[in-house]
């Protein structure tokens, strides 16, 4: 069966534990994820290792992964508020968790805050191996299959899903790329029928910013499924709180574990 993931976001121990956990239940798994891999917890380098070694597993790319290829490899693949410029990505992420990925390579604090010319960048970007480089640079936009499509953040609900693929009507689209990585539902867009003729799962929004994932004050973090959609970052890395997803498309079934890599949440 397909298990679709939420961002990670450097939380190596609690995805290790989820895709365990996953195995036991689904001898033949297979593992798509939603994208943001970096950034926020300590072990981005980890999980990048752990996502090469998984066998038959597929990946979408998020917005903290698209400023990351921005940052090694000089160009991202939607505009964002650093213009293309390696440097200002650089600068503007360090506030959401890039030092915790570049000191995940064995950076130092003080390179990273003397990180004042191209040339300095150069030297922490050398810290990164080539294949985690590659990685990050070749992930694709959306996953798609018959009966769904894997994106990071958002796919308008008024426009269509059909032929031709996502990717292909993304490739002259600025504006859909960037809503794609960094656009977000409101609650009246998840309820609402879509013009989709998929299912679509989606992360980058934490569930907790929807009223719907709060009961009685209490604050829930679980997955949101609407018309057509599935919302997957329950913020494994954002507090103690937070959670790391993985849902079944074929049977709505999901695991959660906790920040802390421990099974909290099996709903069957």
């Amino acid at each position: 069966m397909r298990w679709i993931i939420g961002d990670v976001h450097g939380m190596h121990r609690p995805l290790e534990r989820l895709i365990e956990e996953v195995g036991k239940i689904d001898t033949q798994c297979r593992f798509y994820f939603v994208g943001d891999y970096v950034n926020r917890g300590p072990d981005s380098r980890r999980v990048i290792d752990l996502l090469l070694s998984l066998n038959g597993a597929k990946f979408v790319r998020g917005n903290h992964d698209d400023i990351f290829d921005q940052v090694l490899n000089g160009t991202p693949y939607a505009s964002n508020a650093a213009n293309g410029d390696p440097m200002a990505a650089f600068s503007w992420f360090m506030e959401f968790g890039l030092d915790q990925t570049f000191a995940s390579y064995g950076v130092s604090d003080s390179q990273l805050y003397d990180c004042t010319s191209l040339e300095k960048l150069q030297a922490i970007i050398s810290a990164v191996p080539e294949s985690h480089r590659k990685f990050i640079h070749d992930l694709p936009p959306v996953i798609e299959d018959n009966d769904l499509f894997v994106a990071h953040a958002k796919w308008d609900p008024y426009e269509t899903d059909a032929m031709p693929n996502l990717a292909e009507m993304l490739k002259t689209n600025d504006a859909g790329r960037h809503k794609l990585l960094w656009g977000r539902y409101t609650e009246e867009e998840i309820a609402i029928t879509k013009a989709w003729r998929r299912t679509g799962y989606f992360g980058h929004t934490p569930v907790y910013a929807y009223a719907a994932s709060q009961t009685t004050g209490e604050v829930l973090m679980l997955p949101i499924a609407g018309n057509k959609i599935v919302l997957l970052d329950t913020g494994v890395a954002l507090n103690t709180n937070g959670r790391l997803t993985a849902f079944c498309a074929e049977n709505h079934s999901f695991i959660q574990v906790d920040h802390f890599a421990n099974v909290v949440e099996v709903a069957r």
